[in-house]
């Protein structure tokens, strides 16, 4: 992706950047909600998305040399309309950054239009401050999920897990798990 936004992409710098999950732990929605010019964004994503884009968004800035300490007030509270018809579910996402105005850009692409030489549905840029925002708070979201079965790593359901490394036998439940274990 080139390091600027192309003029024919909607998008352009987030005043309000927020990472959420809706539901109970196993029945989460991920979504990624973008204020740009006073006007909300929302990109649906799988949690394995929201996850990859936080690592990424992670080793990016440790990669980068150290920018202008700009002031904190990147993000202008209150922006974001939840109920924006301004939604689509993401396919791809590309991160990429743009010396020229110290900003990281993030181009998604929608999953229902996703072809390898087509541009992006949305493209933002967000300042450092606000990428070690995001990739926190992804990762938080995606550490509020169900506990992980000790033996063979599959997501357990309060209901109980059965586990195959116990062939079937030995079901296991939330209460049975060790909390030291959990991660």
């Amino acid at each position: 992706m080139a390091d600027e936004l192309n003029p024919r992409v909607p998008g352009g710098d987030a005043q309000a950047l927020r990472a959420e999950a809706l539901g109970q732990p196993g029945q989460r929605r991920f979504r990624m909600l973008a204020a740009i010019d006073g006007e909300t964004h929302i990109l649906w994503m799988e949690k394995q998305q929201l996850q990859a884009l936080g690592l990424a968004l992670e080793q990016l800035l440790e990669q980068l040399p150290d920018g202008p300490v700009l002031s904190s007030s990147d993000t202008v509270p209150g922006l974001l309309d939840e109920e924006t018809r301004n939604q689509f579910r993401v396919g791809r996402i590309e991160i990429a950054f743009d010396e020229a105005v110290e900003r990281i850009i993030i181009a998604a692409h929608d999953i229902e239009q996703d072809e390898v030489e087509e541009l992006p549905t949305l493209a933002l840029r967000i300042s450092r401050a606000q990428a070690r925002s995001l990739s926190a708070e992804a990762a938080h979201l995606v550490a509020q999920g169900r506990p992980r079965c000790p033996m063979c790593g599959s997501p357990m359901d309060p209901g109980g897990h059965v586990c195959p490394q116990q062939n079937g036998h030995l079901p296991l439940t939330f209460h049975d798990e060790d909390p030291d274990s959990l991660s």
